[in-house]
């Protein structure tokens, strides 16, 4: 008996180890992600067999089953008469097989922290690390015009870490960063006024965000601390010393750095002026207003999105569908998604898909409001406001983002959802 208790202790320890790595796994890309993912889904299934498709929580459940088998069947539907004219077809429903892979890892994290078998600690070390490293490389790479592994800063000045050519290493800090800041906040809050640390901890990880000009990151991570000042009334006093901080940082940046930060702040305005100016007559009417002759940034692919929703609003159009049904013409363009995970899941999966995932976060930020006023332990409230700020501005729709079904977003997504719903039964750090 002591023997098997050994053994399932340490598949435990190594199942939480690779749940650990997802970090890693997100920086090294899809081939290292997806084997992660399928080795955690394996040894989950080699742990709890066929009671990993039991979670207690049946609303959840019933509401997670429905949501994976209906993209599923909405793929098949819309893909299987164009399988023999376009191979992209048949491996979209392929895909939608494929993607099963996330609903076990929504089951297995769910699974564990109902046996009390999730290691909270391991997941914000991991983060805590990886965060601290590809911010560090980010500093060294500005500074240098290098980064670590020798990769060069971009001529447009923007930085990319160990991410290579793609540009997502301001979302990979903002999504992983307040795991750093939370975790050093608790190990020394006896040390240091805990109130401080995560302000300094949350400038400092702002200016390293400005410098690798992700724009929505950057929003989404000031808004993140907006947010927490909100939630914490002890905390609302040093508002105005990060005002303070904030506006410093932003004269010294406007004087040294006007080509590389202010006029990226200015497309973002300018974009967002070109969306609250357009909105109702180009995504209701499809039409442009008289001052406006052409379209650019990201209003276009929001467009794009919306119109080919509208062609099928309650059912959507299966897995992927943005690519295979937009066009060039009338005020469109063409990728392979809207750029916003809220307009994707309407082209994707309909009404029907969007209001069940969005049900599913709904209920849980219910449920984590009722707690998060009622807990009085700081650690607690902490880790909890982790979760619960990743998730909110995941699904919070006035965004700009990549693809909701991407190997790496919803990877991050369904590990942090499951954990998110079951925030009341974390062990603490």
């Amino acid at each position: 008996m002591f023997i098997y208790k050994k053994k399932y202790f340490d598949k435990i320890y190594l199942i939480n180890f690779l749940i650990s790595l997802i970090p890693l796994s997100l920086i090294l890309g899809n081939l290292a992600t997806n084997i992660n993912i399928v080795l955690i889904c394996l040894l989950g299934i080699l742990i709890y067999g066929k009671d990993i498709l039991l979670i207690k929580q049946k609303l959840y459940q019933f509401l997670i089953y429905i949501f994976f088998i209906y993209l599923i069947l909405i793929t098949i539907i819309n893909n299987w008469d164009f399988i023999d004219v376009d191979e992209i077809y048949q491996i979209n429903i392929y895909k939608s097989f494929f993607y099963l892979r996330f609903l076990v890892i929504f089951l297995l994290i769910t699974k564990l922290i109902e046996n009390n078998n999730f290691r909270t600690d391991f997941l914000f070390i991991s983060c805590s690390f990886f965060a601290f490293i590809v911010s560090a490389d980010i500093v060294i790479q500005v500074i240098f015009k290098k980064n670590l592994l020798g990769q060069k800063l971009f001529e447009s000045g923007r930085a990319s870490s160990f991410f290579g050519e793609e540009l997502i290493a301001g979302g990979f800090i903002q999504k992983f960063a307040i795991f750093f800041i939370f975790y050093f906040s608790i190990k020394y809050k006896e040390k240091f006024n805990l109130n401080i640390v995560i302000l300094l901890l949350f400038f400092l990880f702002f200016i390293i965000l400005t410098l690798t000009l992700n724009r929505m990151p950057l929003i989404i991570f000031l808004l993140s601390l907006f947010l927490y000042f909100l939630f914490e009334k002890k905390i609302r006093e040093l508002l105005v010393i990060f005002v303070f901080l904030l506006s410093i940082f932003f004269v010294i940046t406007q004087y040294f750095s006007k080509e590389r930060i202010f006029i990226n702040f200015k497309k973002t305005q300018y974009e967002i002026s070109d969306i609250v100016k357009n909105y109702k007559s180009l995504f209701f009417e499809n039409k442009l207003t008289k001052q406006t002759y052409y379209l650019k940034g990201y209003i276009i692919h929001f467009n794009s999105g919306i119109q080919i929703w509208k062609k099928n609003k309650v059912f959507g159009n299966g897995l992927k569908s943005f690519r295979l049904n937009c066009s060039y013409e009338n005020n469109q363009t063409c990728n392979t998604h809207p750029h916003n995970y809220f307009i994707e899941l309407l082209v994707d999966v309909g009404i029907i898909g969007t209001a069940i995932i969005y049900l599913i976060f709904i209920l849980g930020a219910l449920k984590f409001f009722k707690y998060y006023f009622k807990e009085k332990d700081i650690n607690s409230k902490l880790i909890s406001f982790t979760f619960f700020v990743l998730i909110f501005f995941e699904f919070f729709p006035l965004r700009t983002s990549g693809s909701f079904f991407t190997t790496n977003n919803s990877t991050f997504i369904f590990l942090i959802m499951p954990i998110f719903l079951k925030i009341k039964q974390l062990q603490k750090l």
